[in-house]
């Protein structure tokens, strides 16, 4: 088998391995699956990665649940590191067996909300089932989206932003042509950057995440009321839910309708939303399709700058900002200034926002 693992930034590279996987039944309710790289059978140029055996051990237990134990045991070359994301990476956190286990209860959590048969909103109203299925397949859809867009893999080539523009550290590229019915076609955007903020990552998250400080920082929100119309828990933690944000101008007027997907658990949390036709989400809602839904993410994924019990104080969080926009009139050998000029200023006033309501203390 090969595989790319990925953390949610350009800035950290993709880990490439080519691996051979075997399973095996142990006894009555145990499992076993080890990976273990072969390079060193079968050469392969550029090593930077060796996945030495590792993998999981799943035992059954009552109440037809699971235990799985998992061990990463690797062999990486860490030269080519951004200094932000060096310590969190080197420590071997960032692509920890905690995060395989992280991932498979966010997976767990996820099919258990969408095989339920009701789910309360904000307002105590019922969303139907199948409306419900509907949008949890739409943000799953636009979280995935969202994760492939900004992650550092072999087919996602990323440029910096000239030296002459204010923000810093600012990968770039274009994505897929957007193709919507009645509009011309034009080329996706993607620009992120990361900061170091220190503030705990829970803090971060929920500023982030709610609607009550949503317009602190979202330029298109600004001086707007925000509300959150429903929501889908997604686990016991209250922040781990699918929302869809109404952002009016005036109490008649509704200017942007968010969904937005939030989560969190002690390896990282991510803030995703793409803005919505109000007639898209009323199909959704209904049990529409949501592969016929052109949607455009931007967010957040939130680390923590160290890993737990490294180094003395408390923690602060890595920031990555990802967004995306339509340009009609740029293409990939060509990207007008204009284009480049909204990038910084996006960027630029975005992590000002959030930086001010974190170190002045506005929440």
């Amino acid at each position: 088998m090969s595989a790319e693992f990925h953390q949610c930034t350009p800035l950290i590279p993709a880990r490439q391995s080519y691996f051979a996987r075997y399973c095996k039944k142990h006894t009555n309710g145990t499992w076993g699956v080890v990976d273990v790289s072969l390079e060193n059978l079968f050469p392969y140029p550029q090593v930077q990665f060796r996945r030495r055996p590792s993998g999981c051990v799943i035992q059954e237990v009552g109440n037809r649940g699971s235990k799985v134990t998992w061990i990463e045991h690797v062999e990486v070359d860490n030269k080519s590191l951004h200094p932000l994301f060096r310590p969190i990476v080197s420590s071997g956190f960032a692509f920890s067996a905690k995060r395989w286990i992280a991932t498979i209860n966010r997976h767990c959590q996820w099919l258990t909300t969408s095989m339920a048969r009701t789910a309360p909103t904000t307002d105590g109203v019922l969303i139907p089932q199948e409306g419900r299925g509907s949008l949890l397949k739409l943000a799953e859809k636009m979280t995935k989206n969202f994760f492939n867009n900004i992650n550092s893999c072999s087919e996602n080539v990323w440029s910096g932003l000239p030296q002459n523009f204010a923000a810093q550290d600012v990968r770039l590229r274009y994505g897929n042509i957007l193709k919507v019915p009645g509009k011309p076609s034009g080329n996706i955007v993607i620009f992120t950057t990361s900061i170091q903020i220190p503030v705990p990552m829970e803090v971060l998250f929920d500023f982030l995440r709610h609607e009550r400080t949503r317009n602190r920082w979202d330029l298109l929100s600004n001086q707007r009321h925000v509300r959150e119309l429903v929501y889908v828990s997604n686990g016991e933690n209250p922040g781990n839910r699918v929302s869809i944000m109404q952002v009016n101008s005036s109490p008649n007027k509704i200017e942007i309708l968010y969904l937005q997907e939030s989560y969190t658990d002690e390896t990282g949390s991510y803030i995703v939303y793409a803005p919505m036709d109000i007639m898209a989400m009323s199909k959704i809602l209904n049990g529409g399709n949501p592969k016929f839904v052109s949607i455009l993410p931007s967010g957040f994924s939130i680390m923590p700058d160290k890993a737990p019990g490294q180094g003395d104080g408390a923690g602060g969080s890595i920031l990555t900002l990802a967004f995306q926009s339509v340009d009609r009139l740029s293409n990939k050998e060509y990207m007008r200034p204009s284009t480049l000029k909204i990038i910084d200023a996006i960027l630029s006033t975005t992590v000002a926002s959030i930086k001010d309501a974190m170190l002045f203390g506005i929440r």
